[in-house]
């Protein structure tokens, strides 16, 4: 027997998703140590090497956000129309968010290193600024995706609890970004606005280990 065809939806949607990974793809090439170009001394290698730690952050949070999308296409099915218009936002605020991520990333681990990072209060206070609203922008894109797939969910069980949690958790990163470039804006607490992200482990630890994953709580 001839097996059927992929239906259009489907078709569709593997197309995105192909489209949306090779985004993520190209904005983490941006993040390569030395910017793509090859060491051409010992000197340029070492400081490579050295800029580890800060290319390991920003993958981290590029891939945080590439794996929230993976799991709205599991959870959420293959969408609508407003779930491509999302996911096509959260695929543009990507490629803008590379470049202050980059900096942020490598201003953080100087500082733990006890390093000048070069920025003066001005500067990281803009920087600070940028970064909290693409972190608030892309964290609102992905609340998007799983609050549309909510809506179409019908009934209570765990898939339907799965999507609620999700729609916690990013609006406490959404939170967190709104609050970190509102710090930004005074003097008086623009040091904190960095700190703000600290919370979030903590934040959102306790509302995973307090919500009903299973959908079996009335």
């Amino acid at each position: 027997m001839r097996p059927e065809p992929a239906s259009t939806d489907d078709n569709s949607a593997a197309r995105i998703d192909a489209f949306t990974d090779a985004a993520f793809a190209f904005a983490v090439t941006l993040l390569v140590i030395g910017g793509g170009d090859a060491p051409a001394s010992f000197d340029a290698l070492r400081q490579a090497v050295w800029d580890i730690p800060a290319f390991a952050v920003g993958f981290a949070l590029i891939g945080m956000f590439w794996h929230a999308h993976l799991r709205w296409r599991r959870l959420c099915g293959s969408g609508d129309t407003a779930s491509v218009l999302l996911t096509f936002s959260l695929v543009f605020l990507v490629l803008v968010y590379v470049y202050p991520l980059r900096i942020m990333a490598g201003s953080m681990v100087d500082y733990f290193r006890g390093q000048p990072s070069g920025l003066g209060g001005a500067d990281l206070a803009g920087l600070f600024t940028l970064y909290g609203l693409g972190f608030a922008a892309m964290s609102a894109a992905v609340l998007g995706l799983f609050a549309n797939g909510l809506r179409q969910l019908a009934g209570a069980g765990p898939t339907r609890s799965a999507v609620i949690g999700e729609c916690v958790i990013w609006s406490l990163l959404c939170g967190s970004g709104l609050a970190s470039a509102a710090l930004a804006q005074f003097r008086a607490t623009a040091p904190f606005s960095p700190w703000v992200y600290s919370l979030l482990p903590v934040l959102i630890g306790l509302f995973a280990a307090r919500h009903d994953w299973t959908g079996e709580r009335a």
